[in-house]
């Protein structure tokens, strides 16, 4: 589901008329009813979904810009912001950051691929190609997280361990090369 409603910030004291459940049975004043709660019109939580409200019910969708008429709030797909139409059938006319809008009004991720459009790796802010046959234009892009565990990872150094060696082989072929040098000198100088 797209953007929408939040049912798990519900306000059961301001504006509230409480129901047999514990939840709103409806609202007051410039409150509006939305999944059991009552939420403030223009003020947070509630102006991600409502921006007027009047006599307990919302007047004005932000996601739809749509008068109502007391239905409950209209969701958008996946990755639209705004949209229209009835529900299976809307059309989004903004996306929500990091989608893309193709040109049947439906909002993509910015990494996925749609038709002829092609969406670019990693990509989590875009803006949709001037023609229906391009890739997008990638703003921002984030390197996928790496699974330290996975056994196929080069993590970019060595052991504790493999220096430790390292440096005891290293020791003693200096150490062997100093000793047969001075042997060299010390016992074939006086041959």
């Amino acid at each position: 589901m797209g953007f929408a409603c939040h049912p798990e910030q519900k306000s059961t004291t301001t504006g509230c008329t409480p129901g047999t459940d514990g939840t709103c049975s409806a609202c007051t004043d410039k409150y509006f009813l939305e999944s059991g709660g009552c939420y403030k019109a223009g003020a947070f939580p509630g102006n991600a979904i409502c921006t007027t409200a009047t006599g307990g019910s919302c007047t004005m969708y932000v996601s739809s810009g749509q008068n109502p008429q007391g239905q409950s709030c209209p969701t958008c797909p996946v990755g639209c912001s705004k949209c229209s139409g009835n529900s299976g059938s809307e059309t989004c006319s903004e996306c929500l950051a990091g989608y893309y809008k193709t040109s049947a009004n439906k909002c993509v991720k910015c990494d996925t691929d749609d038709s002829n459009i092609k969406g670019v790796p990693n990509c989590v802010s875009c803006k949709e190609p001037s023609n229906d046959s391009s890739t997008v234009t990638c703003y921002v892009t984030q390197t996928p997280a790496v699974d330290p565990a996975d056994p196929s990872v080069n993590k970019g150094g060595l052991s504790s361990g493999a220096i430790a060696g390292i440096s005891v082989a290293v020791i003693a072929v200096v150490g062997g090369l100093v000793g047969f040098l001075c042997w060299w000198f010390v016992c074939r100088g006086k041959a």
